[in-house]
């Protein structure tokens, strides 16, 4: 899988928090090596500090802005991987909350009425896309590979993660 390259503001912004991160793990690892120091000197060994998390990259995407996501209360969040074999849909359906997807395998065509016509957008493997809370679409894999996309959902608790919805009349 090949990874967007991501904008300079947020290499900047991923750069500052790795730099605040590491500054913070060096100072608590410090602290608990002077005690770990202290308390093992009698016994003349010492330990080393555990080792940090091991972070694997599970999926990137470029989503196309501006967005926000606003929250007032209580969210459960739903991260799940959609398998498309050639002419799988989801079929017509909407989110009860905000949804980032990301396309990692094949393509999608995202499917929707805007303005009186059916708007239908491939998105392929590398890109991404964001789902408004409400808005009628339907995902398909129209291509000859199977396709996949790792879709997080922001949910009110108890919640589905989609709702069945007639075909818009535009895309029927």
């Amino acid at each position: 899988m090949r990874l967007p390259v991501p904008s300079r503001r947020a290499v900047l912004v991923s750069s500052a928090a790795l730099t605040a991160a590491a500054v913070g793990a060096a100072l608590l690892f410090s602290v608990g090596g002077i005690a770990s120091a202290a308390g093992s000197a009698a016994e003349g060994a010492q330990t080393a500090p555990p080792p940090g998390p091991v972070v694997t990259p599970v999926a990137a995407a470029l989503v196309p802005g501006p967005l926000k996501v606003v929250r007032h209360r209580e969210s459960n969040v739903l991260t799940a991987r959609l398998d498309f074999q050639p002419g799988a849909s989801t079929g017509w359906h909407d989110h009860p909350g905000p949804v980032f997807v990301q396309v990692v395998a094949g393509a999608v065509t995202l499917s929707h009425a805007a303005h009186g016509r059916c708007v239908s957008q491939v998105v392929p493997a590398g890109q991404g896309f964001f789902e408004f809370p409400g808005a009628v679409h339907v995902a398909e894999n129209r291509g000859k590979e199977p396709a996949a996309v790792y879709a997080s959902f922001v949910l009110p608790p108890g919640a589905p993660p989609s709702v069945a919805t007639p075909t818009p009349a535009p895309c029927r």
